[in-house]
């Protein structure tokens, strides 16, 4: 099967729910704040990832939640997770500027992900961004690069990163 099979499969397995997309905005439902959200411009998307810094003070809701919406039509693929995973697999030890980390939620067998590259000498930090599916939780969290089953590119124009909750 080709991976934009794959890909188109799974955003369309989840109960569509209507949330707006909007360049460089995010839309995280309180008491959810945004954790990572980016615009796609080769699909005319928006993935937004979302958390709750603090699960304590918010009983019986997920830590965090995963949206993609295309256009601005209903979201495509929406799901809540428990916790989050964390993967430096891409960080390039050899440059000095340069980290490269990712943070996943797990759904099902799947993981959908994030991964930014930081570069010390952009004004707000953050040079890149992209938004990746991997198949299992092993092809996520393992060192091998390239597992993911789709690639998507975000415009770097419309990262929106909370770096301070980035982390493991």
């Amino acid at each position: 099967m080709r991976k934009t099979s794959t890909v188109t499969m799974l955003l369309m397995a989840a109960s569509p729910v209507t949330l707006a997309s909007s360049p460089a905005a995010a839309n995280c439902i309180p008491p959810w704040q945004i954790l990572f959200s980016c615009t796609i411009p080769q699909r005319d998307a928006r993935a937004e990832f979302c958390l709750i810094p603090n699960t304590d003070a918010h009983p019986g809701k997920k830590q965090g939640y995963y949206t993609y919406v295309t256009g601005t039509k209903p979201a495509e693929l929406y799901f809540e997770a428990d916790g989050y995973y964390f993967s430096t697999k891409d960080t390039e030890v050899d440059h000095p500027t340069d980290l490269t980390m990712a943070v996943g939620f797990k759904r099902g067998d799947y993981v959908y992900s994030f991964t930014i590259t930081e570069d010390e000498r952009q004004p707000d930090g953050i040079r890149d961004g992209e938004v990746r599916v991997y198949s299992s939780l092993d092809a996520f969290t393992n060192d091998k690069k390239d597992t993911e089953v789709t690639k998507l590119y975000c415009d770097p124009e419309s990262i929106i990163a909370n770096r301070n909750e980035i982390r493991p």
